[in-house]
């Protein structure tokens, strides 16, 4: 009996573990292709794409949980090039930044991830920093990106700011 009773215990426990998931995350779909276009553009200081990949009410965080305008965000990418020369944003091999798209398939809807680093050369300092970064961005269903949210360290670039300002 007792024999038995493991053996169906057995049997009954992966599909008490299993879980149907929906859950399907690709790299090199539109959304992913559309964000690494716009990294693209970034480095050579141009915009055009915010329009067509930001909603009009997008919502974006910088290591925050206040969100600033598109032209703030707009703003703020461009004066990296004011005080920064040499900028790349690589994955950490070297290669094209990381990015992922997941469609959840729920409630969650579909976000797609960046991972890199930034580089750059402060024109101020001479010094050369690194940072690594993660954005995130939610997409609407109209497959405009809704939300953006930027986890970064700034310390680097605040310091560049703050010599280029003396």
């Amino acid at each position: 009996m007792k024999k038995t009773l493991f053996i169906a215990l057995l049997l009954l426990l992966p599909s008490l573990n299993a879980q149907e998931s929906n859950v399907l995350v690709t790299t090199d779909d539109e959304k992913s292709k559309s964000i690494l276009a716009a990294y693209d553009s970034y480095l050579v200081n141009k915009y055009d794409w915010s329009d067509k990949l930001f909603s009009p009410q997008i919502l974006i965080y910088i290591n925050s949980v206040k969100s600033i305008s598109k032209e703030e965000n707009i703003s703020g990418l461009s004066s990296h090039h004011n005080l920064f020369s040499d900028i790349s944003m690589l994955s950490p091999d070297g290669g094209k930044p990381y990015v992922q798209t997941t469609n959840y398939n729920s409630n969650i809807g579909i976000w797609s991830h960046a991972w890199f680093i930034w580089k750059g050369t402060g024109k101020a300092t001479g010094k050369t920093i690194e940072v690594p970064c993660h954005v995130a961005y939610q997409w609407n269903e109209n497959g405009k990106i809704s939300q953006t949210w930027l986890f970064s360290d700034q310390a680097p670039l605040i310091a560049e700011i703050n010599a280029a300002s003396k």
